[in-house]
């Protein structure tokens, strides 16, 4: 994995030139390819990156006990971003367990630390913030839903793979962040139909209530695009936003090995609403 560290940290913004103060969009020098600590978190900005582009941004989140560090070498993501065009930026939980807080009553609370660290990235200049998107694995899996909800208006669609739903908060109904929700049928750790006896992690359940959310058609074309993988795509859901799922017959729990492709090709299409 990359690390440049370019050494550009936030609070020395304005002493290095690359930004002002009051919040003010950081001086196009800033926008230049490679690694640089950003509220103390490396964000990754690919060979696309230059003075005046808005780069779209993937948050990456590790499962119970990594690191973003980790998180990135094991999927590879910053590096598909650099052959796609998007930024990346990979924050590890605060939790002494590096745990993500899936509800609101969870501490230490992981949702005003991403906030912070998108306002940090936004000063830079470098990406767009209609163009922000997350995604993780396992418990950061079912982080990147709960940011789908509480930060629907700044994070325009989440990707969680392997994720666990089963203590997130029940999500608002006027939130509108797209979903695409992968997940693994030979998952023993987050199973796919829930836990007994209350099933409440129950993976199309989950899907389901987010597509009703989202003013979506309640039944989903369902296609095989491959052998042992179904993808359900809901129709006709409000304000241009998406609701997709794919379970893959087989599959544990962990990083889908198409994981990187199918979260670019469902996100890159997806703004944040209005």
């Amino acid at each position: 994995m990359r690390r440049a560290a370019a050494g550009l940290v936030l609070g020395l913004a304005v002493a290095s030139g690359c930004g002002t103060g009051g919040g003010a969009t950081a001086a196009p020098s800033a926008c230049v390819p490679g690694d640089r600590e950003i509220a103390g978190v490396t964000l990754h900005l690919p060979p696309a990156a230059r003075a005046g582009a808005r780069l779209p941004l993937v948050i990456g989140l590790h499962g119970a006990g990594g690191t973003g560090e980790d998180f990135d070498a094991r999927t590879g993501l910053s590096a598909y971003g650099d052959d796609q065009g998007f930024a990346t930026v990979f924050p590890t939980a605060a939790s002494s367990r590096r745990f993500w807080s899936l509800n609101r009553a969870a501490g230490p609370d992981d949702v005003p630390r991403i906030e912070a660290l998108l306002d940090a990235v936004e000063t830079l200049g470098c990406t767009d913030p209609d163009r922000v998107y997350a995604t993780g694995v396992s418990n950061g899996g079912g982080f990147a839903a709960r940011l789908g909800c509480e930060l629907a208006g700044r994070i325009a669609a989440v990707a969680p793979v392997a994720g666990g739903y089963r203590a997130l908060d029940r999500c608002p109904p006027a939130r509108r962040s797209s979903l695409l929700e992968i997940h693994g049928l030979a998952d023993h750790v987050v199973p796919y139909r829930g836990i007994p006896p209350d099933f409440k992690g129950n993976v199309p359940r989950f899907v389901a209530r987010w597509a009703r959310r989202h003013g979506c058609a309640p039944r989903p074309a369902r296609t095989h695009p491959s052998r042992g993988v179904t993808r359900l795509r809901y129709r006709g859901c409000e304000d241009g936003t998406g609701v997709e799922h794919i379970a893959i017959s087989g599959l544990g729990h962990g990083w889908w090995t198409h994981a990187n492709e199918e979260i670019w090709r469902f996100v890159r299409r997806r703004s944040r609403a209005a």
